[in-house]
């Protein structure tokens, strides 16, 4: 038994090339990382090029922003509003926002000469590569292969939604923790998975998957632990996860429910405030619809091809011999992704991101292409993507 608690991963649920990561030059566990992360920077860097570029000139000119502007605009104004001030009590609409994403930003802020705006933005790069390197890292884990790691990192900087992760919006932080303690759970590092769960829960609700990927590891190693007769003291680690895990959800949702006086304030505030609320997707599949049925805008089509390549995404990612517990957490992100109200579709192709496996099978297929047919697919795919961004909102006028 590893001093961890529980053995290994000797679960069902992990493919047996999951072994075989020791077998990669003990180097690549750092250069391949360090390389997504490069990636990861360039793709960032392309995406703000176009951006201010894009707000130069045509009809994006019109909408009289500047780059800093479109960065910290949409929920960067909340974000900003609480590091600076807090949770006004007179505007209960910010309590819609977790707090994670603010703390850190006032930490950063407090240095002479930062800015709120430029603290949050140093978090959302420093929080972006840390996500490019713990998915780098994870996809060495569960592939053993250089390649596929490097371009899942690409294929998620750029996937649609991911300018989310150029502004001051929480996916960046999110995605950081979310993938780092799945990365703790495959090398079942039970406590320090808990304590990222229970972080990410901080910042934003999407963590109810992390939870849930966190209590199925929980179970299929006790199980595990059950038929091999091993002591409850060795049992300790995964059950103190599993109890630490919810408590940054739970905490801050009891909070608003105190502030609101509602056992469900924080869903309350997002369906008076926000109109948002979880409908099974009963209104997406409505939107769906009407976007083929109906005379739609250009916009709105786009944003209905991306939401149905998601769901497609979702259902090959599960195809995947990888284990269990992260099927779980993709299948919930996208669940709550596409269940959540059509009010804000726009939002919907950035409430995939965290779903960052789903880049698993794609890079599969693209990792057998060489490099000088790579390079320009992804780079057409960050040109894509940020147009598609920007365009949304500045000329199609709809808010994400």
């Amino acid at each position: 038994m590893s001093a961890s608690g529980l053995a290994s991963d000797t679960d069902v649920a992990v493919p047996e090339r999951l072994g075989r990561r020791r077998s990669l030059p003990r180097s690549a566990r750092f250069r391949v990382p360090a390389t997504a992360a490069v990636v990861y920077l360039g793709i960032r860097v392309l995406g703000l090029a176009v951006v201010a570029f894009l707000l130069r000139h045509g009809a994006y000119q019109r909408a009289h922003l500047s780059l800093e502007q479109w960065i910290t605009a949409g929920d960067g104004g909340f974000y900003r509003s609480i590091a600076a001030h807090g949770y006004p009590l007179t505007h209960l609409g910010h309590f819609a926002f977790f707090p994670g994403y603010p703390a850190a930003i006032d930490l950063l802020a407090w240095l002479p000469g930062v800015s709120i705006a430029l603290a949050g933005f140093v978090v959302t790069v420093l929080a972006g590569l840390a996500g490019a390197w713990g998915l780098a890292t994870l996809g060495l884990k569960l592939t053993a292969d250089s390649r596929i790691s490097v371009i899942m990192v690409a294929i998620w900087a750029a996937a649609p939604g991911s300018i989310a992760l150029s502004r001051l919006h929480s996916e960046a932080l999110f995605c950081a923790l979310a993938v780092w303690a799945l990365v703790a759970l495959v090398d079942r590092r039970w406590l320090t998975a808990g304590i990222l769960v229970m972080l990410a829960g901080t910042v934003r609700s999407t963590a109810m998957a992390l939870v849930a990927a966190l209590a199925v590891a929980v179970v299929l190693a006790l199980i595990q632990a059950v038929r091999t007769r091993q002591r409850i003291g060795a049992w300790w680690r995964p059950v103190a996860a599993l109890l630490l895990a919810p408590l940054g959800l739970l905490g801050y949702w009891a909070y608003v429910a105190r502030v609101t006086h509602r056992p469900g304030g924080w869903f309350w505030i997002q369906k008076h405030f926000f109109d948002m609320s979880f409908d099974w997707g009963t209104s997406t599949i409505r939107a769906i619809s009407d976007t083929f049925l109906d005379q739609v805008s250009a916009a709105e089509l786009l944003l209905v091809l991306t939401i149905l390549g998601a769901v497609a995404l979702t259902a090959w990612s599960l195809t995947e011999r990888i284990p269990v517990y992260l099927h779980v957490y993709t299948l919930v992100v996208a669940v709550v992704a596409f269940g959540t109200s059509a009010n804000w579709l726009s939002a919907k192709p950035r409430f995939f991101l965290p779903a960052f496996l789903l880049a698993l099978p794609v890079a599969r297929l693209m990792a057998p292409l060489r490099t000088s047919v790579l390079v320009p697919l992804i780079v057409l795919l960050t040109l894509a993507s940020t147009w598609m961004g920007v365009y949304l909102v500045v000329i199609a006028g709809l808010a994400s």
